[in-house]
């Protein structure tokens, strides 16, 4: 068992030690005697009382410290874990669009995943498979699932590693990480190398057969229609309208202080998890953002090419429209259809640093991940409450009976005058 803030701990001990010394100091009622020469000295309660340097109710001052002791323990945050294995391996599997051979990225992953603490398929996110790890291995050799893979991130599957370490860490001794994956050039953004610096031990990278490179213009833009036309149901008017400050399509970011007419009609386009439905939804894409992610521009594949519908006023004040970002986002315009593709091998440097020289990553310099509440701590709050209830009928009856010895000492001391 280990603590994850073990300086409750340390602070119910020094309290409780307060409370033991406290119960040394106990105070009672010195003894009283009846003078009958003093005549007129008034009748009152004895409010004096005396200090004795001994124990005192020994049951009360063990509930209280076993209390004390206990809520500390709970805000520790116990955590307990299984016995440390030596190695515990976390497998990350590519299952993008940039993959070329299914039956090889399948082949390739069977030997590490079978033995690995967790499995993790990624594409632009990262699931964690739990269950039935062997049946979805099956199911990459089936090329139906891939008609609509997505682009891949490493970035995305880094993240999903380091969270996957943080909460291995405490039951091994150190931490294998294994990526599968083509490591196409689109799979590498600017953040890559920083989240790779993060893992602190090498990374085994096993590279199998990428997708063919798509050549340029292979869908070339047929029409692009604008939605101000009215020719188009993929747009709505927007009451009011708004002022916004940036647009970006693909790489191409172009500001200035737009004026935004019009938002993206009601099933227009699927996003991610909505559960539109419609055929017409699911091929439309959207191809330009505003800067607060709303879509400005669409794409949708046609007989021969693809047709872009697009919601951006062109400047028409300042020098907006000579400006470079202006030039390449009406470029971009017509470009090629679909997403940007650059589906070439990463250079061999850039794998080499991926990869690394060092060993496996020690679990120990792996952060640890910030567990709200441990099994054990729900527990030891029901027992400290329970300990809280016994030291309050305890002290009542304490209390209680010290009354009433006062009551006999004082009838027997009006019988005895």
């Amino acid at each position: 068992m280990i603590f994850l803030a073990p300086a409750f701990l340390a602070a119910a001990g020094i309290v409780a030690a307060g409370v033991v010394a406290l119960h040394f100091l106990s105070t009672r009622e010195p003894d009283t005697d009846l003078l009958p020469t003093v005549r007129f000295v008034p009748r009152v309660p004895v409010q004096a009382t005396t200090i004795t340097l001994r124990f005192s109710d020994l049951w009360l001052l063990a509930l209280r410290v076993l209390l004390i002791l206990l809520l500390g323990a709970a805000l520790a945050r116990p955590l307990i874990h299984p016995f440390a294995q030596p190695v515990s391996r976390i497998t990350v599997v590519d299952v993008s669009r940039a993959v070329g051979s299914h039956g090889e990225l399948a082949d390739s992953a069977l030997g590490y995943v079978e033995g690995a603490t967790a499995v993790v398929f990624f594409d632009d996110e990262a699931r964690e498979i739990e269950d039935g790890t062997a049946a979805a291995l099956e199911g990459l050799r089936d090329d139906a699932r891939w008609d609509r893979a997505s682009r891949g991130s490493l970035s995305t599957a880094l993240i999903a590693a380091l969270r996957i370490g943080s909460r291995l860490r405490d039951g091994a001794d150190s931490l294998q990480l294994v990526v599968i994956s083509p490591f196409a050039q689109e799979e590498r953004d600017a953040a890559t190398e920083d989240i790779r610096d993060l893992w602190p031990g090498r990374i085994d990278a096993v590279r199998v057969a990428g997708a063919a490179q798509q050549p340029d213009g292979a869908r070339s833009v047929e029409r692009v229609e604008w939605a101000d036309s009215g020719a188009t149901a993929l747009w709505a008017v927007r009451e009011p309208p708004d002022t916004i400050g940036g647009v970006r399509a693909n790489d191409a970011v172009m500001v200035y202080p737009f004026v935004r007419r019009w938002q993206p009609a009601p099933g227009a386009v699927e996003e991610p998890g909505d559960g539109t439905g419609s055929v017409d939804a699911a091929e439309t894409r959207v191809y330009a953002r505003w800067m607060d992610g709303e879509p400005a521009a669409f794409e949708r594949p046609t007989a021969g090419g693809c047709m872009r519908s697009v919601a951006i006023p062109m400047p028409t004040e300042g020098d907006a429209i000579l400006r470079p970002d202006f030039q390449r986002f009406v470029a971009g315009l017509e470009g090629p259809c679909g997403p940007p593709r650059d589906m070439s091998p990463l250079s061999e440097e850039f794998m080499a640093a991926f990869a690394g020289d060092e060993t496996l990553a020690p679990a120990a310099e792996v952060p640890r991940q910030v567990l709200r509440v441990t099994p054990a701590v729900p527990w030891i709050l029901g027992f400290a409450l329970a300990v809280a209830l016994a030291e309050l009928w305890l002290r009542r009856r304490l209390a209680s009976g010290g009354q009433t010895n006062r009551v006999v000492e004082r009838s027997g001391e009006i019988r005895a005058a």
